[in-house]
């Protein structure tokens, strides 16, 4: 049905049935009722000529190229008709629901040119292809007294891919000079190989040394000399995606912070000059991409990370090492993204992390689980809370363990909460960069 009655032509016609009393009085008055229904009925084919015609609707959407996982981002959603200018009007967007779309229905106003513009926000939790489907519209006269209601065919595929807009923000913080991670400074340890990167104002904490007393002389103030860290080094991105990385943790899974993760890291590693490649496990090795460097590499990554599934298998530690081992000979960093028990259901991936770390720098980075570390936090007002409280601090120092096993065996950890993992990620990799530790 594509024309509805507004409440104004069903309270009429209710009205009408009044008349059908006089019948009662004499069969004669039958002509009353008769009169007043062909008059609505005439109104009723007025109204419906002058709202717009069905066929004249089109539809289109302006999506985010990707899609972000995990971001909350605008979809914007145009209609237009030449003859439907000026009227109020109602959208109901067919949106995948697995993009959680903050409003089904839109409501605007047709513009003097006959185009409505509305707009709604998604946050995709999950990466993959999606359809977007039909646009529902009704619009009608202001006092009127139908809404003409319309299917308007507009499908379009979009993909949702791993968090391409921390990259865009990461890269905007560069060029306004601002650091990752506000309060945190890096200083260069003794030994480590830098190079002369440019001149900048005096910040209380840097050291004297890198005062350059000449540009200091010319400015009259105080001017420090900035350095940058060795260029051409090589970092590999190893993603568990077996059992334990299906774990929710917030929005995303475990692994899809890892992927959202792993796609910062690698442009900031090829923006630093360095080349990065990956390992994707399970019970056994499902992807590995050769290390280079430039944009192009960050670009075949974000495919690969793109398709990216977890598995309920557990990971093969051994294999996935014993293959870097075998494919990479020049001495790199490689990153592990997993998750880390107690000792005991953690062995395989202390003892093999050990065995890798006599030829690579490694780092074990794991993601704590915020209901767990809020279920540690919060005051014990109850008996019960007591038990949360003494479960939730036995698994936090389960790990603790098994990252101190790590460290004594010279392997490098990193235990953060899933939603800080991106940055503190990137911090930690520019910090062991600057400590020349490759």
């Amino acid at each position: 049905m594509t024309l509805l009655p507004q409440p104004r032509l069903l309270a009429t016609l209710l009205a009408g049935s009044v008349l059908f009393l006089l019948l009662l009085l004499s069969p004669v008055f039958i002509i009353a009722p008769l009169l007043y229904y062909a008059a609505i009925a005439g109104v009723i084919i007025a109204e419906a000529a002058r709202l717009p015609s069905k066929s004249g609707f089109m539809a289109s959407r302006v999506l985010p190229q990707p899609f972000s996982l995990g971001e909350v981002q605008s979809v914007q959603l145009l209609v237009a008709h030449a003859g439907a200018a000026g009227l109020p009007a109602e959208v109901a967007d067919h949106v995948p629901a697995d993009l959680r779309p903050d409003r089904r229905v839109l409501s605007g106003v047709f513009d003097g040119e006959g185009l409505l513009n509305v707009e709604y926000t998604v946050e995709p939790p999950h990466r993959g292809a999606y359809r977007f489907g039909a646009v529902d519209l009704r619009c009608w006269r202001p006092g009127g007294w139908l809404i003409r209601q319309v299917r308007i065919r507009a499908d379009e595929a979009a993909a949702v891919y791993p968090d391409v807009l921390a990259i865009k923000r990461y890269e905007l913080m560069l060029r306004r000079g601002m650091r990752i991670m506000a309060g945190l400074r890096r200083a260069r340890p003794p030994g480590a190989t830098t190079a002369f990167a440019g001149l900048r104002d005096y910040l209380p904490g840097d050291e004297v040394r890198r005062i350059s007393w000449k540009a200091t002389a010319r400015r009259d103030s105080p001017v420090v000399m900035e350095v940058e860290a060795e260029r051409g080094q090589q970092a590999i991105i190893a993603i568990d995606c077996g059992r334990l990385m299906t774990a929710p943790a917030g929005l995303l899974s475990k692994l899809d912070h890892a992927v959202n993760a792993a796609l910062l890291l690698a442009w900031v590693a090829q923006s630093q000059g360095d080349k990065v490649g990956m390992l994707t496990f399970s019970d056994s090795v499902r992807r590995f991409v050769v290390p280079q460097r430039g944009p192009a590499q960050v670009s075949q990554l974000n495919k690969v990370l793109y398709d990216v599934k977890p598995e309920y298998t557990e990971p093969d530690f051994a294999e996935a090492f014993s293959h870097l081992a075998l494919r990479v000979s020049r001495r790199s960093l490689v990153i592990v993204l997993t998750d880390v028990l107690d000792p005991e259901a953690s062995r395989d991936l202390v003892g093999h992390a050990i065995r890798l770390s006599h030829r690579h720098l490694v780092m074990v980075v794991a993601m704590s689980d915020p209901e767990v570390l809020a279920a540690r936090d919060a005051p014990i007002e109850r008996v019960s809370r007591a038990y949360e409280w003494a479960a939730a601090e036995e698994l936090l120092s389960a790990r603790r363990a098994s990252f101190e096993q790590l460290r004594q065996g010279g392997v490098l950890g990193l235990d953060v909460e899933a939603g800080q993992l991106s940055p503190s990620l990137v911090e930690r990799y520019l910090e062991l960069k600057e400590r020349a530790l490759l």
